[in-house]
C-alpha cells in the first residue's frame, strides 16, 4: 500500500513539472506569434525558466520533507501507543493474541501469553496450540470459518466456542473478539488457581455439612452406620451376583432397603453416597426385567467407596474415640437389658422396678423426631419450596427407641411426600391466596395405651380423581370398578404406586407410603389419612404403647 502510495505522488509531481516547462514554450509562441517580440523579450522568458523551476522543485521538495516527518512523528507515536497498550496489556497477567483466516497467531501478543503456553507463540497456529486432538481442532476452525467467509455472525459462532480448556497443568478462560472481518482478538485468562480454591471451599463446605449432621444428630448418625453395615453384609452375600434370575419380591425387598439409606444417606449429608445409591436402587428396580445381567458388583464397590470416604471425612476429624460412643451409652444395652428380665423373673409383681429400669433406656418420643425440620428444610431447598421451620408439638412422654424407630424412620416418608407432592410452589400458592411459605406439622400426644403421631400440611392435598386415573391406566382397576374414596387412599399405600411423574432422590418409585403401612403393621397400629382438595392432608398413626 505505501509503495503504490509513493507511485502516484511521484506521478504527480512529474506531471507538475511537465506543466511548468510547457508555460515557457508555449508563452515564447505567443509572443513571436501574436506580438512579434524580438529576440531579447524570448531570451528573458527563456531565462526565466530556470529559476521559475528551481523554485517550483525547492516548494515540492519541502513539501515533500514536511510530509515525510508527519509520517515519521505518526509512525513513532503510533509506535509508542503500541508499546504502551502492549505494556498494559503485559501488567494485566491476561494473555491476548490476534489471528485471522490462516489461523496463524500474528506477532503482537502480549507477553503472558508466553507464560501461559510456555514460549513465543507467534507464527503458530491457534487450533494446534489449543487442543492436542484432531476433532477439537476441527470444531473451532469449522466455526470460525464461516465466520471469516461472512455466513455468520461472530456472537453466534463465539457462544459454540469453549469458554475453558486445559493447556498443560493449566486451566484457562478464553473471551473471543471480532476486530474486523479478518481478525479476531483472543483473550485468556488463567484460573487454575482460582477453580482449584473453589474447588476446596465446596470440599470443606461438604465435609463441615457431613461433621455438623453427625454430632448434631449422633444417634441417628449410629443407626445410619449400622444399616450401612447390614446393607454392605446383604449386597456381599452374592444373593444377586448370578444368572439364573430374580425373583421381584427379592429385588424390591432389597431396592426399598435401598432406598431408606438413600434417604438417610441424603440426610447427613452423604450426598455422593446418595447419589450412588440413587443409581443402584436403579439397577436393582431394573433387575426383575433385565434377567439377562444381575452382576451388582461393580455398583456395591462404587457405593461402599463412596459411604467411607464419607464417612472417613467425619472418623478423622471427630476421632475413634467419638466414632466408638456411637454404640454404647453410659450402661451397655445388653447388659441393662439382662438386669431387666431377671427383675421380671424374680419379681413379675414389682412393676415399678421393672418401669424404673425401662426408664434408663427410654427416651421422649419427640427426641425420635428430631431430625425431621432439618429434612424438611433439605427437601424443600432442593424442590425449590418455601417452608416454615417445622416444630415438633408435643412428645414429652418417654418410650423405647427400639420399639419405634422403625415407625419414625418409614414416617420420613410422608415428610417427603408432603414437601414433594403436596406443599405447592410459592408463586402457585400466591395465585391461590396461600401465603408463599408452606406449613408442615408433626404433632406427638398419648393416648390410653397408645402414641397418637398426626403429620400434617396445608398443600393442595390428595387428588383422588387422579389416583383413580393412574390406578386404571396401570391397570390396578377394573374397568367399570366406582372405588370409593377408601378404596383409593389404600391403593396410595401399595406397594409401586407414585403419583410421581418422574423418579428422583426425593420420591417417585411408589416404595414411601407402602413402607408406613408396614411398619404401623408390624406394631399392630392404625393409619387414618384425611385431605382437603387445596387444604392439605392429614395423616395420623395409632401405635400402641
Amino acid at each position: 500500500m505505501q509503495a503504490k502510495g509513493l507511485g502516484k505522488a511521484r506521478l504527480r509531481d512529474a506531471l507538475t513539472g511537465a506543466a511548468l516547462g510547457a508555460l515557457f514554450p508555449a508563452a515564447a509562441t505567443l509572443l513571436v506569434t501574436v506580438f512579434a517580440a524580438g529576440t531579447v523579450v524570448l531570451l528573458a522568458i527563456i531565462g526565466l525558466a530556470v529559476p521559475v523551476l528551481a523554485l517550483a522543485g525547492w516548494l515540492v521538495g519541502r513539501r515533500r520533507d514536511d510530509i515525510a516527518a508527519m509520517t515519521a512523528d505518526l509512525e513513532h507515536t503510533i509506535a509508542k501507543r503500541t508499546a504502551a497498550m502492549r505494556s498494559m496489556l503485559d501488567v494485566t497477567g491476561d494473555g491476548f493474541l490476534t489471528f485471522g483466516p490462516d489461523y496463524v497467531i500474528r506477532p503482537e501478543y502480549s507477553k503472558p501469553c508466553e507464560t501461559l503456553f510456555g514460549g513465543p507463540i507467534a507464527g503458530r497456529r491457534l487450533p494446534e496450540l489449543l487442543y492436542a486432538e484432531e476433532q477439537p481442532r476441527r470444531d473451532f476452525t469449522d466455526g470460525l470459518d464461516l465466520l471469516f467467509a461472512g455466513k455468520a455472525k461472530p456472537e453466534v459462532i463465539f457462544d459454540l466456542l469453549d469458554k475453558r480448556i486445559e493447556v498443560g497443568d493449566r486451566t484457562l478462560s478464553i473471551a473471543y473478539r471480532a476486530i474486523d472481518e479478518a481478525t479476531v482478538l483472543c483473550a485468556f485468562t488463567d484460573i487454575t488457581t482460582a477453580e482449584r480454591l473453589e474447588k476446596t471451599v465446596l470440599e470443606q463446605d461438604r465435609r463441615r455439612t457431613l461433621i455438623l449432621r453427625a454430632v448434631s444428630n449422633q444417634k441417628y448418625f449410629a443407626g445410619f452406620v449400622e444399616q450401612a453395615n447390614e446393607l454392605f453384609r446383604v449386597l456381599d452375600s452374592g444373593a444377586f451376583d448370578h444368572q439364573d434370575g430374580v425373583s421381584r419380591d427379592a429385588s424390591e425387598k432389597l431396592a426399598a432397603q435401598v432406598h431408606s439409606f438413600k434417604g438417610n444417606a441424603g440426610f447427613l449429608g452423604f450426598t455422593r453416597t446418595e447419589t450412588v445409591a440413587h443409581d443402584l436402587e436403579d439397577r436393582l428396580t431394573a433387575l426383575p426385567v433385565l434377567q439377562s445381567d444381575t452382576d451388582l458388583s461393580s455398583e456395591v464397590f462404587v457405593l461402599k467407596r463412596q459411604f467411607y470416604e464419607e464417612y472417613n471425612a467425619i472418623a478423622e476429624t471427630l476421632g475413634e474415640q467419638w466414632i466408638n460412643d456411637l454404640s454404647s451409652i453410659r450402661v451397655p444395652a445388653t447388659a441393662l437389658k439382662k438386669v431387666e428380665a431377671y427383675a421380671r423373673s424374680r419379681h413379675p409383681d414389682d412393676r415399678a422396678l421393672t418401669t424404673a429400669l425401662e426408664q434408663l433406656r427410654s427416651v421422649p418420643a419427640a427426641a425420635l423426631f428430631s431430625r425431621f425440620p432439618q429434612l424438611v428444610a433439605d427437601i424443600a431447598a432442593r424442590r425449590g419450596r418455601r417452608i416454615k421451620p417445622v416444630e415438633i408439638a408435643g412428645g414429652g412422654f418417654r418410650v423405647m427407641p427400639e420399639r419405634f424407630e422403625p415407625l419414625v424412620n418409614a414416617l420420613e416418608h410422608i415428610v417427603r411426600n408432603m414437601v414433594d407432592h403436596g406443599i405447592e410452589s410459592p408463586a402457585e400458592r400466591e395465585l391461590k391466596g396461600k401465603p408463599a411459605a408452606g406449613e408442615v406439622r408433626v404433632e406427638i400426644s398419648r393416648a390410653p395405651g397408645e402414641m397418637v403421631i398426626t403429620m400434617s400440611d396445608d398443600g393442595q392435598g390428595i387428588s383422588f380423581a387422579a389416583v383413580e386415573e393412574l390406578a386404571r391406566e396401570r391397570g390396578m382397576l377394573e374397568e367399570e370398578a366406582r372405588p370409593s374414596r377408601n378404596e383409593l387412599l389404600a391403593l396410595l399405600f401399595s406397594s409401586g404406586f407414585s403419583t410421581s411423574d418422574e423418579v428422583t432422590v426425593t420420591s417417585g418409585r411408589g416404595v414411601g407410603l407402602s413402607a408406613v403401612r408396614q411398619a404401623v403393621r408390624r406394631l399392630g397400629g392404625k393409619i387414618t389419612v384425611e385431605t382437603r382438595p387445596g387444604r392439605g392432608a392429614t395423616f395420623r398413626i395409632r401405635a400402641p404403647l
